[in-house]
Formats: structure tokens, C-alpha cells, sequence
């Protein structure tokens, strides 16, 4: 296993059996993200994709609430001016790498979530693979009702999961929705009753531990990349892909498996 970056004030970090955990530690501020807490899932997300021993990622959340978005009462604490242009130079180094960065890990990942889903929050919901949320959670992306435009990806990642019109309602109008109508809408993989979202995400998690991890992490790669290529390279990325899956052990073992009328025991390899 790799040497993680030892995480920040805000941020649990734990690896054991094939799994890395990620967990959002702020309670009294409804797990509200800092600048160090971006730039650690960052690095720590980067790491877990090249780490062999890394098969699933979880994200989940310290009390009721997931995470109610940047904490915005670190802005602003100087008299001194910025530059103009400042907030989008930021923005680049910042959490404009970080939705890219879980989007393109071939390491799966898997969020559950509870309570305020907001803002910056609902984002790295939206970019897991399978993302587990409470049925009266509450999902929102407040940005226009706060008198700027939405960041870190949302107008990228909500149109192509429920459409242009609901995209819209969502981030023009700022509404508010529940986890049972985000599930309805297409915007998140289940929801589940408060009681019972760490166990429906265990079950994926324990599930994508035991899959075959470099089909799974190729076929991630394959759906992410085909939002932005035609079919043409779409199918030529498909036969790369094919190439390298077939190569890996459980393939093989796969093919074993079909032969002796059993299960394939994966390994990851």
C-alpha cells in the first residue's frame, strides 16, 4: 500500500482490504470543505489510482449531514484586495481539479450520503460512480441564490445526468430536491432510508472490492470518455480497452471459473 499524505484537520484517511476510505470529519460545520480538505482529496484520490492495493474508494461523512458545500466564511478575511481575475486563477489549481480528478481515476467510487448534499458537496456526489443517498436528504446547488454562478463542475455534471430542463431548474432557480426525487431524476444511483445508506454503500463497495478491477476501472474510463468523442474514437478506445482487460489475470480466472461451473475469485489483477 502506498504512503498517503497524512490528510488535514477535516479529513479521516484509512486503507485496509482493498478498500480506501475517505471520510469528511467537520460535524459542527455540517462537514463544510476547506481549501487544505480540496487539495487532500486531490492528492489522496491521485494516489489511490495508481495504488494496487486500492480496489473501491468510499466517501461518506462524519454525523447527519454530508456536507453543506465550501466553507465560504474562510473568504474574505482580509482588507487587502484582490486582483482582478483572481477567483477563476484560484479556480484552476483548485476545485476545478478536483472533479476531473475523481471522474478520471479508474478507481470507483463509492459516496453515501445523508442530510445536506450542497453546493460543493452535491458535486463529489454527482462525480462518484454510485452514490448512496437518504431519501429526505436534501440536495441543493445554491449558487444563483447567493448571487454567483455555479463552480467545480455543476453545470458540466447535472445537464448530462437529468437533461437541460431540469439542469436548469436545479442551478437557475437554486431548487431544492429530496434524495427519493434526485434517485427519480436520475441524479444519484439509489436512495435508501437514513437507516440503511451505509449499508446499501457497503454492499457496493464490498461488491466493486470483489470485481474484476481493471475491466471495471477501463469500463469507468470508457463511459467517462465517451461524453466528449464521437463513435469512431469511441470504438477505437473501446478496442484498447478490450486489448488490456483481456490480458489481466481475472480474465483468466474468469474463463477458469466458466469452466469449472463456479464463481471467478477476483483478485485485481
Amino acid at each position: 500500500m502506498k504512503d498517503y499524505p497524512t490528510p488535514p484537520e477535516g479529513l479521516v484517511v484509512e486503507a485496509g482490504d482493498g478498500v480506501l476510505r475517505i471520510r469528511l470529519d467537520r460535524p459542527d460545520r455540517r462537514n463544510a470543505i476547506t481549501d487544505d480538505m480540496v487539495m487532500a482529496l486531490i492528492e489522496t484520490i491521485e494516489a489511490a489510482g495508481s495504488d494496487e492495493s486500492v480496489r473501491v474508494i468510499a466517501l461518506t461523512a462524519t454525523g447527519e449531514h454530508f456536507c453543506s458545500g465550501f466553507d465560504l466564511g474562510l473568504r474574505g478575511r482580509t482588507d487587502e484586495r484582490p486582483r482582478i481575475g483572481s477567483t477563476q486563477r484560484q479556480m484552476r489549481w483548485h476545485v476545478n481539479r478536483l472533479i476531473p480528478t475523481m471522474l478520471e481515476t479508474q478507481t470507483p467510487i463509492v459516496t453515501a450520503a445523508s442530510g445536506y448534499v450542497i453546493g460543493l458537496g452535491l458535486n463529489l456526489v454527482l462525480a462518484s460512480d454510485f452514490a448512496v443517498v437518504a431519501e429526505d436528504a436534501r440536495l441543493r446547488a445554491p449558487f444563483t441564490g447567493l448571487g454567483f454562478t455555479p463552480d467545480s463542475g455543476a453545470s458540466w455534471l447535472i445537464p448530462r445526468l437529468v437533461g437541460v430542463a431540469r439542469a436548469k431548474e436545479l442551478l437557475m432557480l437554486s431548487r431544492e430536491i429530496t434524495g427519493l426525487e434526485a434517485a427519480a431524476w436520475g441524479l444519484v444511483h439509489r436512495a435508501a432510508p437514513a437507516k440503511a445508506v451505509a449499508a446499501a454503500a457497503d454492499e457496493l463497495v464490498a461488491e466493486l472490492a470483489g470485481a474484476a478491477t481493471v475491466a471495471v476501472g477501463l469500463t469507468k474510463l470508457l463511459v467517462q470518455r465517451s461524453l466528449t468523442v464521437d463513435l469512431e474514437r469511441h470504438l477505437a478506445d473501446e478496442g484498447f480497452a478490450m486489448e488490456l482487460s483481456r490480458r489481466s489475470a481475472d480474465f483468466q480466472e474468469a474463463a477458469k471459473a466458466r469452466k469449472d461451473r463456479r464463481t471467478p475469485d477476483f483478485d485485481g489483477r
